[in-house]
């Protein structure tokens, strides 16, 4: 209670910044960068600012005019809309999923996404949605994180056996798979990809992030 109400007062004195608490992504903040808004965690980016930068690193690699479906599981604020809208000229239909529900509340109240009629937001568990959900899309974006950290069950074969069978045959898949992510976990995450994806990687993104670039074959 006393930290809510540190941060309202904080927030009404410096209009550059307000501040959520969430359970599972714990404190939130909103600021001002180079004159756009960013949604942060206590150490990481979490939306526009250099998370923003990394995904169009992975999206400039990937031919976006053969692609008419999107689903991002980890939707965040919704800066890989803002990229696919408004740097990669795509404008078909993109399926967001986000397990936290302040996220959510913030794609909707700071950054508007719910404006944009061609975008299904969906207040989800990318792990369960993927188990279940019987839909294909020509591109899947995984940007995961708690934090800093991607949760294990991103990295398992269960998990990617579900990815596989979504993504459309010659479909792609863009995987934000760590910051400072080990050559030891990387491996174990690539013996977990079956042989119907062909894959690039990226390291150093940024100085710190990986990111794994995948096709259905």
């Amino acid at each position: 209670m006393k930290r809510d109400f540190l941060k309202r007062w904080m927030s009404y004195f410096s209009p550059q910044q307000k501040f959520y608490y969430s359970n599972l992504s714990k404190d939130l903040e909103i600021r001002w960068s180079k004159g756009k808004k960013t949604l942060n965690t206590r150490h990481a980016n979490y939306s526009y600012g250099g998370l923003q930068e990394v995904m169009n690193r992975g999206l400039s690699r990937i031919p976006l005019e053969g692609v008419e479906s999107v689903l991002v599981l980890g939707m965040g604020g919704g800066c890989v809309v803002d990229s696919l809208r408004n740097k990669f000229n795509y404008h078909g239909e993109i399926t967001g999923v986000e397990v936290d529900p302040v996220v959510m509340e913030i794609a909707k109240k700071e950054f508007s996404l719910h404006k944009d009629k061609k975008v299904q937001l969906i207040e989800a568990d990318a792990e369960d949605y993927v188990s279940k959900n019987q839909e294909k899309f020509d591109l899947i974006i995984i940007d995961i994180f708690i934090d800093v950290k991607v949760p294990e069950q991103f990295y398992s074969l269960k998990f990617w056996r579900n990815v596989k069978r979504m993504v459309n045959h010659h479909g792609f898949v863009l995987f934000n798979a760590g910051i400072d992510l080990s050559e030891e976990k990387l491996e174990e995450f690539l013996d977990v990809i079956e042989e119907k994806f062909i894959y690039q990687i990226k390291f150093e993104v940024l100085v710190s992030n990986t990111v794994v670039i995948l096709q259905k074959i």
